[in-house]
């Protein structure tokens, strides 16, 4: 798999405090989660499609976007959380949809990330979904992982909310192309 370039960690996210959730071969990123400087309170968890190149000591540019934006429209939270429908790691969800259809949905969900989604959650004030669409992932496939992790989301009894520039509830605007002034409207 490729993995992207890197950018640094949103000025807010205090680098020391970061914690990585990778599998011990680094294929799998389960989890990430960015404390804010300065700042204690609850954690925001925002959910993705994919892992790409973020981990303690960087960031990429969906990473620094979703922080940036928790830290500027959540002035009470004190972090976030990132977590991946997918925990395989790779910039092109392309090679991400060619590894599923090569190898099966479990290995590139993850073994761990089911496990890893549900504790994250437990810790979580509130969440923001921000997959986007299928893209690069077979579609039957990315449909039934999106409907498992509503599930798990609705479990949760967490307020869960998406961008309400663009998107829909099962496939809400990914987080790369939010703006920091954009309003989150609630999924039901």
């Amino acid at each position: 798999m490729r993995i992207g370039r890197t950018v640094q960690h949103a000025p807010a996210v205090d680098i020391d405090g970061i914690q990585a959730d990778f599998s011990p071969c680094h294929t799998w990123r389960y989890g990430l989660s960015l404390p804010f400087r300065e700042r204690r309170g609850p954690m925001i968890t925002v959910f993705l499609k994919n892992p790409s190149s973020a981990s303690a000591s960087a960031a990429d540019k969906t990473v620094r976007t979703a922080s940036e934006y928790v830290w500027r429209n959540f002035p009470e939270s004190g972090g976030v959380h990132i977590l991946n429908l997918y925990a395989l790691r790779g910039t092109d969800s392309q090679e991400v949809g060619q590894a599923l259809r090569e190898k099966g949905d479990t290995y590139v969900i993850g073994p761990e990330n089911d496990a890893v989604i549900q504790q994250t959650l437990a810790g979580s004030a509130a969440v923001i979904i921000a997959w986007g669409g299928h893209a690069g992932i077979p579609a039957t496939p990315y449909a039934e992982r999106v409907r498992s992790c509503l599930e798990m989301l609705a479990d949760s009894r967490l307020p869960v909310w998406r961008n309400g520039r663009k998107g829909s509830e099962n496939y809400p605007f990914h987080a790369c192309y939010w703006a920091y002034q954009d309003d989150l409207v609630a999924v039901s």
